[in-house]
C-alpha cells in the first residue's frame, strides 16, 4: 500500500526530477529580463540627471500586463530589493513601489482584461507618472530629497521606452516559451 503523504518528487527516479527542475527554467524569464533591464540601468551615462529611463518598471509593468502569473507582486518585490541595492536608493522604496505597481496592473487587467496597445500605453504612462512622484515624495521623507526636474525628464524617457521594453519582452517570451500568447 502507498502512503498517501510521500512528495511527489520522490516518487520520481533521478532523470524524472531533473526533467521536472529544468523543464521550470522559463518560468524565471521575467525575472531575469527585469534583472537584466535594472543592470543596464547602471550603465555609465554622461548626463548628470536620471534621464534614464526606467527600465526595471516598465518590465515589471509589461510582465504583470501581459503575463500575470509569472510577475507577481512578490517578485516584483523581490526585484524592487535589488533595485534599491543597485541603486543606492533607501531600502524598500523601488520594492514597494513595484509590487504596489505589479498589484496594481494584476488588478486592472482582471477588471478590463484585452486592450490596444495604445490603451496599454496610456495606462503605463500614468503608472510611470505615479511611481516617479511617489519616489519624489517618498525620497524627501526619507531624508535625500530629490528635485522634481530631473524625475519629470526620466518620466518622458520612461514613456517613451515603452514600446522597446514590450518589444524586448515579447521576444523573450518567444525564445522562451515559443508562442505570441498574450504578447503584441
Amino acid at each position: 500500500q502507498m502512503n498517501q503523504h510521500v512528495p511527489p518528487w520522490r516518487l520520481m527516479n533521478a532523470a524524472e526530477r531533473r526533467r521536472y527542475w529544468w523543464g521550470h527554467w522559463r518560468l524565471g524569464v521575467p525575472a531575469a529580463t527585469t534583472l537584466g533591464m535594472l543592470l543596464l540601468m547602471t550603465a555609465p551615462v554622461l548626463v548628470p540627471a536620471p534621464v534614464f529611463p526606467h527600465l526595471g518598471l516598465l518590465a515589471i509593468f509589461v510582465w504583470a500586463t501581459f503575463q500575470p502569473g509569472l510577475m507577481p507582486a512578490w517578485a516584483a518585490f523581490l526585484l524592487g530589493l535589488v533595485a534599491d541595492l543597485l541603486f543606492g536608493q533607501p531600502l524598500g522604496l523601488n520594492a514597494t513601489l513595484f509590487a504596489v505597481a505589479a498589484s496594481f496592473v494584476r488588478v486592472f487587467e482582471a477588471r478590463y482584461g484585452q486592450h490596444a496597445h495604445g490603451f496599454d500605453w496610456g495606462v503605463a504612462a500614468a503608472v510611470i507618472i505615479a511611481f516617479e512622484l511617489l519616489t519624489w515624495q517618498l525620497m524627501a521623507m526619507a531624508g535625500s530629497p530629490v528635485p522634481l526636474a530631473p524625475l519629470s525628464l526620466q518620466v518622458i524617457t520612461t514613456v517613451i521606452a515603452y514600446p522597446a521594453v514590450v518589444w524586448l519582452c515579447g521576444m523573450a517570451q518567444r525564445g522562451a516559451f515559443g508562442s505570441r500568447d498574450g504578447m503584441p
